[in-house]
Order: C-alpha cells, then structure tokens, then sequence
C-alpha cells in the first residue's frame, strides 16, 4: 500500500495505490500554471501516470473546481478512454429534499460569477460532463463501507439537511424570491435525478424514465430561463450585500473517510472538511465510528489552511499531508487566509511526523523553522510516494 500525492498547486490529487485496485481521491486545481508548466501539461502527467493502472475508482470529495478541474479535463479529452471502474460522489442526490441542498450549492457558484452561463460552475459541469461520459456512481455517507475496505464518516445527511434548512427557509420565505427559489428548486431536482440514475439503485427506473430525465436537461435552455427571471440578480444581489457564506456548503459535503477496520496502515482523508465538522467527527457525536488512536497517513483539511486547522497531534500520526499551492486570490486578505498555517510546523511540529507538503513558497511556517526542512516538499517534481 502506498499514497501517491500529486503537485496540482491549490489542488488536491492524490492516488491510494495497492496491488488489487487504486483509487485516486480528487483531481484539480485552482491555477492556472504550475511550477511554471499550463497545469493541462501536469495534467496530462497524471492522466499517463493513471493509465499505467488497470483497475481504478475516483473518489470526488466535493464539488469545488480545485478539486474536480483535472476530472473534468480527463472526460473533456476526446482521445482520452474514461476508465473508472466506478466515481464516488457524497451523497446529496439519494433523496428528492436534497435538492434544496443543490440549489445552495448552486447558488454558491452563480454568487461568483452571476453572468450565465459559466465554465465555472462546477456542479453543472460535473453533471454535463458525466452525461457525456456515462459512469457507474456511488453515493457516499456517514458509516457507508467502500472498496471492501474503506468507511465513509462524513457527511451526515440529517446534519445537511437541518443545517441546509436553516439557510434554504430564509431564503424561500421571502416573497421577493419566492419565484426564482422554485424555479432553482426544480432544475435542482433535474440535476439530483440525473446523478441519482447512475447509482445502481436509480438504474432500477424503466429505461422511458431515464430518458426523460436525461432530456430534460437542456443546458443553454435551462440557463437562459433562470437568468431571465427579474428577481434573480436580485437575489444575487442579495446575498452579496449580506454576505451570506454559501461557498461552506461545498465544504459542508465534504467526504471524510477512514480504513473500515483498525490496523497498522490506516488512513484518515479529510477533503475539505468544516472545522465544527471534524470536531463532532472527532468527538464520535453519534457514538457510531470513533477515529482512531493513530494514523499511518492523515490528509489535513483544505490545504493546510488557517479556517481549516484542526490538531491531530492526538493521534499520533506517522505521516500528515498537505496539498498546498500558492492561490493567486483577488486581495492581499483573502491570499494570507489561503496560506498554509504555521501551527502544522515550527513550534507546533508533531514530533515523529513526517510533512508532506506540495510547496514551501506558500507555508507560514517555512520562514519560520520548518518541520520538513524541504526534505519531503514534492515541488518542482509533480509526485511523490508515501
């Protein structure tokens, strides 16, 4: 068993290689260059890296474009054979009051851009690129075992949905969005039903309903309806002015998991993981699926960011990963807040752990007696072995 991390800048993309079957974690990033090299190049390294391997899954955490870009890039490529023996998603597409989810975590991408339609909207691209490229999809959960050796813990689908309604109501109840909200509520419900119809459990409809499901998406039409709606840039607007933070609601999805059985090479795989999230995580909130006492390899949430910090000196980890990039972000604020925190180095350092990091150029620590002493730094290769 071994961890192939990749160098995707502000990305993630790692590969959990062992003799059966490979299943590679996310594939993006955030920039557009990396070590100097147009990140299709890196690409394209990875893509040959992946076809040495004969049986593989992809794990999708969440649907942010630094960790599905790569993804996308892959199915886009005509000349390129999607090989992916299954691709797990988190599941927020099982159940039809799931979709009031969807349009929160479609609104979060319309917030950025606002003119329609955009590349960079990545739920519509995933799922357009998935049409394109007909997968077998697995939803993922708390407590859901995978790959005959893995265990889902996170995300809880209660804890989505009470959380989801808190937000979703707000909106809704006011009658000034009562229109757009339905309209955005009905074209979610599209998206989960084409989602939902690649799981083993959806392909159970009558081949006349995943046809109809599959026409009803009509990706200009659909756009230019939503767009055409007066109050819709109003509620942009909206929430702009009140800063409502629908970006977490991808982080909110995030896939956490763990091997399924305690042993001496295990994993913990955090995404991007909420902060109040991991806590509960980590405090069994439920009783259910404790985490363990140590860790082989512990992938830390969003890049090793400040927001995201959580200690795992507890656990005694013999390894802690961290995909960090330098993030070329619109102010000086928002580029410091995306900087790998000093608390996983220095002072802070987990004495026996080793520190693989992506780039040195954009830790806080570096400057300040870094942990790994750029021994276990991957740039300017474009992998390393764990």
């Amino acid at each position: 068993m071994k961890v192939r991390m990749y160098n995707v800048g502000f990305g993630d993309c790692f590969c959990l290689r062992d003799r059966k079957k490979s299943l590679l974690v996310d594939f993006g990033t955030n920039n557009s260059r990396i070590e100097g090299r147009p990140r299709r190049e890196i690409f394209d390294l990875i893509i040959s890296d992946l076809s040495t391997i004969s049986s593989k899954n992809l794990l999708l955490t969440h649907f942010h474009m630094d960790h599905l870009s790569g993804l996308l890039y892959m199915m886009k490529k005509k000349d390129i054979s999607v090989d992916f023996g299954k691709i797990y998603l988190p599941d927020v597409f099982s159940k039809k009051e799931m979709s009031r989810t969807l349009v929160l975590l479609l609104l979060a991408d319309l917030l950025k851009e606002s003119g329609l339609p955009s590349r960079q909207v990545s739920l519509f691209a995933l799922v357009d690129a998935l049409l394109e490229n007909k997968q077998n999809v697995e939803l993922l959960s708390r407590g859901k075992l995978f790959e005959n050796k893995y265990q889902a813990l996170w995300p809880d689908v209660y804890v989505i949905q009470k959380e989801t309604d808190e937000v979703y109501d707000q909106l809704s109840k006011d009658e000034r969005f009562t229109e757009v909200m339905e309209v955005l509520l009905e074209f979610a419900e599209k998206l989960r039903k084409i989602i939902w119809s690649m799981t083993e459990e959806g392909k159970e409809q009558s081949e006349e309903e995943q046809e109809k499901i599959s026409l009803a998406y009509v990706y200009d039409r659909e756009f230019r309806r939503i767009k055409a709606i007066s109050k819709f840039k109003d509620l942009l607007n909206y929430l702009n002015e009140n800063k409502v933070n629908l970006r977490q609601f991808k982080h909110k999805i995030s896939i956490i998991f763990q091997n399924a059985h305690d042993g001496e090479l295990n994993l913990l795989f955090t995404g991007d993981a909420q902060p109040e999230h991991m806590k509960m995580i980590a405090e069994n909130y439920d009783g259910k699926l404790p985490l363990y006492e140590h860790y082989w390899c512990i992938k830390v949430p969003h890049h090793g960011t400040q927001g995201h910090y959580f200690d795992f000196s507890r656990y005694e980890p013999e390894n802690m990963l961290i995909s960090n990039g330098i993030h070329f972000a619109n102010s000086k604020k928002e580029s410091k807040e995306l900087r790998t925190s000093p608390l996983y180095g220095g002072l802070f350092y987990i004495p026996d752990t080793h520190m693989y990091c992506s780039n040195c150029d954009c830790c806080d620590s570096y400057e300040n007696g870094c942990s790994c002493k750029e021994a276990d730094v991957i740039s300017p290769a474009y992998y390393k072995d764990i």
